[in-house]
């Protein structure tokens, strides 16, 4: 009896086992599969496809385009800043911004990009120290809409802040090259019919601020600067007033991917008042790298709490936190004497609000719901039974 069990069990895994050997037979890995990595540390992502050769040969070729990549960005950036240093570059009132235009756009719409942008920077607090140089650069020569010229970055706005230190400015891209641009909606009037723009983005940081520490660089690295650009100017105008919560769900949309280890119930529960859980969703937990998640598909972007810091608290205590040179986390407590966790927490709630919490037998409507619809099939059991009857 023990003889015919085990083999009644042990028989289909030995036979699934030799299929399993004759099918995928013992080999060296090659390069014959299909990776989908992504590459980050420039604002982008890089997807590659390996096509024969060895990973390390794959890794090295994705690196290497990574690095030149970031070398045209400097080398881009230190030309805009030359020219800016020209007679011929517009200068804002104050000598906040000098802007660059070029072919075919008109002085006069440069100086209407300028004015707009002087009016963007204004809704910035300032310290009294000077901050970075900051430098609006316009693209609008045809020539850049040929084939060999074209770069991804400078599609729509770019924040070139990667390559500010050595520049000695910040640049902002603002591309209005027609079948490029998406930057078009990027600037407009207020309500006192004045222009404003919403362009700088972190540049704006970098005039006010100067440059942020160390670690504070690498914590917005993964979040700020995209060459689609940065809503910072939409996110303190929102701070500033009382804005309609967006309700989080329980579940993310992305949680199936495999890149996404944690899924909404870090965000959901700091909502729901786990200050450690608001600094691993913003990745100011040091021992939780969100870089990764936060670069692609933010819950919570970091913007946002950079747009409450500034709305809520003085010049003083941001420019503290901006150029401090211990982690973010500690940077945040030191300058706003709170935990930073707290600080986090309420910043957060200003935008978002936790789901309803459930009851074993659901809310009060679904409840109802479902009572409805069993009633409403009872009935129609009982009209279709009446004709069964009456037919036969």
């Amino acid at each position: 009896m023990a003889m015919s069990r085990r083999v009644r069990f042990g028989g289909p895994v030995v036979a699934a086992a030799l299929v399993a050997i004759a099918i995928l037979p013992p080999r060296v890995p090659g390069g014959d599969n299909i990776r989908f990595a992504f590459m980050w540390g420039s604002g982008y992502v890089a997807s590659s496809f390996n096509d024969g050769r060895s990973q390390f040969a794959t890794d090295v070729n994705t690196a290497r385009r990574i690095q030149a990549r970031r070398l045209r960005r400097a080398i881009f950036a230190d030309s805009i800043a030359a020219v800016a240093r020209s007679p011929r570059a517009l200068r804002s009132k104050d000598g906040q911004i000098t802007l660059v235009y070029e072919r075919p756009l008109t002085a006069d719409s440069a100086r209407f990009w300028l004015s707009a942008a002087a009016n963007e920077l204004a809704l910035y607090p300032q310290e009294r120290a000077p901050g970075m140089p900051l430098v609006v650069a316009l693209l609008s020569d045809p020539v850049r809409d040929r084939p060999q010229n074209r770069d991804s970055y400078t599609w729509g706005i770019a924040h070139l802040v990667e390559q500010a230190a050595s520049a000695g400015a910040c640049v902002v891209i603002v591309n209005l090259i027609p079948r490029q641009s998406w930057a078009l909606p990027a600037v407009g009037h207020n309500l006192a019919g004045q222009p404003v723009s919403g362009v700088l983005g972190t540049c704006a940081l970098y005039r006010r601020f100067g440059l942020p520490g160390p670690a504070v660089t690498r914590w917005i690295a993964s979040s700020l600067g995209y060459y689609w650009g940065d809503p910072i100017t939409l996110d303190l105008q929102e701070a500033r007033h009382r804005v309609l919560r967006t309700e989080l769900s329980r579940t993310s949309d992305w949680a199936s991917l495999p890149w996404y280890g944690e899924v909404r119930w870090v965000e959901v529960g700091c909502l729901r008042g786990e200050g450690a859980l608001c600094l691993r969703a913003t990745g100011l937990d040091r021992r939780f790298d969100a870089a990764f998640r936060s670069s692609f598909y933010q819950s919570f972007p970091r913007g946002k709490l950079i747009a409450w810091l500034l709305a809520t608290g003085t010049a003083d205590q941001f420019g503290a936190f901006w150029r401090s040179s211990q982690p973010p986390e500690a940077a945040l407590a030191s300058a706003y004497g709170r935990p930073a966790g707290e600080l986090t927490m309420v910043a957060l709630r200003h935008w978002f609000t936790a789901p309803a919490r459930s009851t074993p037998w659901g809310s009060a409507r679904k409840v109802l719901a479902g009572l409805g619809w069993v009633v409403l099939g009872l009935g129609l059991a009982v009209v279709a039974g009446g004709r069964w009857r009456t037919e036969t």
